[in-house]
């Protein structure tokens, strides 16, 4: 018999004027339980999705587990920059040269490329300015801990970068060899996998008393040190921190390129994975938005903070309202 036909996507629609969409999106989405269940899905839950950044924190169970962490006694807030997609901001690129200075190296040793802050054109283009600097400094250290070189660390044979794939390989329960990545922006290995596989890692991830005593607390210290230190994710007026920031610790969350979203929130025992068909950034954070209201996720307080971030009122130049970013379920 043929499988049922996967359900519509949810569509983001851009306005203008009376209501009159001028532009359309559309977001796969799965919405699990912790027991690995779908609660709701929204287009094809089997879609192959890269991952791209969302997947910091699971690439960072390895700088944890592995010792590296600890032996570098790395704090929380810079465990968070591990996991961060961030603005390039002051307390970033000072937090992140500051962990590459305790460990002997510097900005040169950053295999992330440059590039320049978010939110400031003007800048200047570096490689500790480049959002995933922080990513590349867990990852140096981890290298420095396993005794492998430091350079070179984003190839994909590099043991750093085998550590980190059969550890995400295990959490998703999905196929990460070579074959099944790509490079990130950022350089490193990116794996893609079903959405529902993305999903199911972080569902694990919410759940570390499934994955043993040493991996459970792992987890729990990785979620903290995220939503204790949500501008180090992130940065002002970006939608992964105004979301910590307003849900006070009850939702983790981590914007990736090309539209892939994740969220997890312990107290629902529900996680959300989500692709912009696209890759619109916009649109996946609307749609992530959008799920949190409509699967009563987050209470109305979040939802206010974050909606002027996620739903914003279309502006032009002149600051003249000219429609709005709405998500279509029907």
């Amino acid at each position: 018999m043929p499988s049922s036909p996967s359900p519509a996507p949810l569509t983001v629609a851009i306005t203008r004027g009376d209501g009159i969409v001028e532009s359309r999106h559309a977001v796969h989405a799965v919405i699990l339980s912790g027991e690995r269940q779908i609660i709701a899905q929204y287009g094809d839950a089997e879609r192959m999705t890269f991952s791209r950044s969302t997947l910091k924190p699971l690439q960072a169970i390895a700088l944890l587990e592995s010792g590296a962490a600890a032996t570098a006694a790395l704090s929380d807030a810079e465990i968070a920059l591990a996991c961060a997609s961030h603005n390039g901001e002051a307390l970033h690129v000072e937090g992140v040269g500051a962990w590459l200075s305790r460990l002997g190296l510097g900005e040169d040793d950053l295999e992330c490329g440059a590039q320049v802050p978010y939110g400031d054109p003007a800048g200047t283009a570096r490689p500790l300015a480049n959002n995933c600097s922080g990513k590349h400094a867990g990852m140096l250290t981890l290298a420095r801990h396993l005794g492998a070189e430091t350079k070179g660390y984003t190839d994909i044979r590099h043991p750093a970068q085998k550590m980190i794939l059969h550890i995400v390989g295990e959490m998703c329960g999905a196929e990460t060899a070579p074959g099944c990545c790509g490079t990130d922006g950022c350089s490193a290995p990116n794996p893609a996998m079903p959405l529902r596989a993305l999903a199911t890692g972080f569902a694990t991830f919410m759940h570390p008393d499934t994955l043993g005593f040493a991996r459970g607390i792992v987890c729990r210290h990785i979620y903290q040190a995220m939503v204790d230190h949500p501008l180090h994710v992130a940065g002002s007026k970006r939608l992964d921190s105004v979301l910590m920031q307003a849900a006070q610790g009850k939702i983790m969350c981590k914007i990736g390129a090309e539209g892939t979203y994740i969220a997890v929130i312990p107290e629902k025992d529900t996680v959300i994975a989500l692709k912009a068909e696209d890759g619109a950034g916009r649109a996946g954070q609307a749609a992530l938005a959008a799920l949190l209201q409509k699967h009563a996720l987050c209470d109305d307080a979040v939802f206010a903070a974050i909606k002027p971030v996620a739903l914003p009122v279309i502006k032009n130049w002149r600051g003249i309202e000219t429609g709005e970013t709405r998500v279509l379920f029907d």
